[in-house]
């Protein structure tokens, strides 16, 4: 059955005025759009920068029913300007009953890989995560007695002890300086090649973006930086978006040297503290899977991750790869760092080059799994991956 809906693709900055309001009124009415990686202020700085970026804007007897932002990696499309977007999806009242595979399939795309989809409910064949939260629509109090009192009471002394070992106790929570954007962009390049990932940032345009991000001076809307400082020393910072009453965690970092202390743990803290003090009433950490994350938030609306496709699921075409049976449930991770070499690098040689340095990280951190899936084997997967 065919969709009963058209599809234009436009530039996002040829979005008209009626079109914008409608964004508007869609963010007001559905909290699901409310993240700040639904603000046009974002997905127009994505749209300028990010390679391949497009909006689909889809119409149903000549309305405007929804949109949806995407970029194009090959024959294949991706959210727009990922790996940077956690969350994202149809801006769009999920009452219309927008078919996202139909969607995909107009757009001229086998496929759509997602990994922050929101706003979709439960979608058979996709991962289903969810949205961790910290509720600080009732205040500090509130959000503090929802906690573990031992993990709370744990963080106070540690954050005495740093006190008391290296000095004062300072922490910020303002639009980041150049200077300080460099430090942090520097800093977790550094982690990014300690823990042999993909460095998102070597690309450039991903840098592009936050330095755009960061030009914005609204006061609803950009970057915001925590920084914990034990005397001169910065001991943990973390990179993120603000938009209207939600704050968005994005690029935490922290000197190892004061492991300890968790000084990340208390920078966390301490961010939502401030949050609460200037109106934020949520704090988005991303979906759910890393454990720590329990500590602070809750679980909230599903968030999936997979391929959205109008031909042959994932999964097949890693059915029929030679040794894919040894991937078994790393597969779901493994797939996830190709989509993130494919999302940084437009062009096939950079795709490549990506592949080729993250099967050799694996091999390094993990020598057991490196030697069981085999370069081959491993490559082979990423440019099935890759390729579309």
């Amino acid at each position: 059955m065919g969709a009963d809906f058209e599809v234009e693709t436009i530039k996002v900055a040829e979005l008209g005025l009626a079109e914008r309001a409608l964004w508007s009124e869609l963010r007001a009415a559905h909290p699901h759009l409310k993240s700040p990686y639904f603000d046009l202020r974002y997905v127009e700085a994505a749209g300028r920068i990010a390679p391949g970026s497009r909006l689909a804007v889809i119409r149903r007897d000549g309305r405007v029913i929804g949109f949806l932002p995407f970029q194009r990696r090959g024959s294949g499309l991706q959210p727009l300007a990922a790996p940077m977007s956690d969350f994202h999806g149809l801006v769009a009242d999920p009452a219309s009953g927008i078919d996202l595979a139909e969607v995909v399939l107009a757009l001229g795309g086998g496929r759509l890989r997602v990994s922050g989809l929101i706003g979709e409910g439960v979608r058979p064949g996709l991962n289903t995560r969810h949205a961790m939260i910290a509720d600080l629509s009732g205040g500090l109090e509130a959000y503090h007695a929802g906690r573990s009192s031992a993990f709370l009471k744990d963080k106070r002394r540690r954050m005495r002890t740093l006190e008391r070992d290296h000095g004062a106790i300072r922490f910020t929570f303002e639009r980041p300086s150049p200077a300080l954007l460099d430090m942090v962009i520097a800093r977790k390049r550094a982690q990014i090649r300690r823990t042999h990932q993909h460095d998102i940032f070597a690309c450039g345009w991903t840098v592009d973006l936050l330095r755009a991000l960061d030009a914005i001076e609204d006061d609803d809307f950009g970057l915001r930086l925590a920084v914990l400082r034990a005397g001169d020393v910065v001991v943990a910072a973390e990179l993120g978006l603000t938009g209207g009453d939600r704050h968005h965690l994005w690029f935490p970092i922290y000197d190892t040297d004061y492991a300890k202390y968790s000084p990340g743990a208390l920078m966390t803290l301490e961010t939502l503290r401030v949050c609460a003090e200037r109106g934020i009433t949520r704090v988005d950490f991303g979906p759910s899977e890393e454990a720590y994350k329990e500590d602070f938030a809750d679980p909230a609306e599903p968030v999936l991750e997979g391929v959205v496709s109008a031909r042959t699921p994932l999964g097949a075409r890693i059915e029929g790869l030679p040794g894919a049976a040894r991937i078994g449930v790393a597969g779901t991770r493994l797939s996830r760092r190709f989509d993130r070499i494919a999302a940084c690098e437009p062009g096939l040689v950079g795709q490549i080059k990506g592949a080729s340095s993250l099967v050799t990280g694996l091999t390094i951190r993990h020598p057991r799994v490196g030697a069981g899936l085999g370069i081959g084997v491993s490559l082979g997967l990423g440019l099935a991956l890759l390729a579309d």
